[in-house]
């Protein structure tokens, strides 16, 4: 199937691409993994699309200043999964984006993209709920920083107005912190059934302070403060791990799926955040070897 019509133009500058913009309807597009499917099964009927390739290089970059780093939005899934970069500073990123789609998929999409698509199912949308960074939206008239939390309003709805162009993501990475990520799916590549992303800050063999967050158990991640608080000043053991693993059974309602149903995606996510926490335990007793 093919698209409506629709204007095509390649920009040379940021400012360029921000100008045309302006333009009712038109779209920006990077690496196409979202729009073009949704333009393909006609879901989606635009006046025109501002291609990003001229642009995108100026928008692949790595920054760090202490605590805080900065990742340009037209990086693909790709450059962030093989990042030495992050691999040091978040490997929760690499964990993640090596259960997106397939080679050809993760070569072409974009982070930027994945956030500006918002669906709820999308591992980046995963990150984001539990990391909580500045999204960085520009306008031919201004820059402004968003909170992720504020930034996402719905399932595949956001608060990006027209014009508007995601151009980084900022985030605070405390010292001495470790990741997990979990995701099961029917085959490799599709989209997750569930999925679970954990972060967990340690003073030297206790847990200082965790975060959770599962996606595939409401329209929107979901995270769990009150479960994570409970495991500040914990060792890690295992009777900890089934005592997360029940409440977070507990604390989820999933709704009916074509593709499981509530019970089993129930079990499922606290089944994925045991996994993603024995990671993040297994990767600070390797640090302390």
């Amino acid at each position: 199937m093919y698209p409506y019509p629709f204007d095509y133009v390649r920009p040379k500058t940021l400012e360029e691409a921000l100008f045309l913009a302006q333009d009712d309807g038109m779209k920006f597009l990077a690496g196409g993994q979202s729009l073009l499917p949704l333009l393909n099964l006609h879901l989606a009927e635009i006046k025109g699309v501002i291609d990003l390739r001229h642009i995108a290089p100026s928008l692949k970059f790595f920054e760090s200043e202490q605590e805080h780093i900065g990742l340009g939005s037209c990086l693909t899934h790709e450059e962030v999964l093989h990042s030495e970069f992050l691999a040091q500073r978040c490997p929760l990123f690499s964990q993640a984006a090596a259960f997106i789609g397939h080679p050809r998929i993760r070569r072409r999409g974009t982070l930027g993209g994945s956030i500006a698509h918002a669906d709820p199912l999308a591992e980046w949308m995963l990150v984001m709920t539990l990391l909580d960074p500045q999204v960085i939206l520009t306008s031919l008239k201004a820059v402004r920083p968003l909170s992720f939390h504020d930034y996402l309003l719905g399932p595949m709805m956001t608060a990006l107005s027209p014009g508007e162009l995601i151009t980084a993501i900022e985030l605070s990475l405390p010292k001495e912190t470790t990741y997990g990520f979990a995701e099961m799916s029917r085959r490799q590549g599709d989209y997750a059934l569930a999925a679970a992303g954990v972060s967990v800050q340690w003073d030297q063999n206790r847990i200082l302070q965790a975060n959770i967050a599962v996606s595939g158990v409401s329209d929107v991640p979901l995270v769990f403060p009150a479960i994570a608080r409970n495991m500040s000043w914990e060792y890690p053991s295992r009777d900890l791990l089934e005592e997360i693993k029940q409440a977070i059974e507990a604390s989820v309602d999933p709704p009916s799926d074509a593709l499981a149903d509530p019970s089993y995606l129930r079990h499922l996510a606290g089944i994925l955040v045991e996994r993603a926490l024995c990671q993040a335990f297994d990767a600070d007793l390797n640090a302390q070897r």
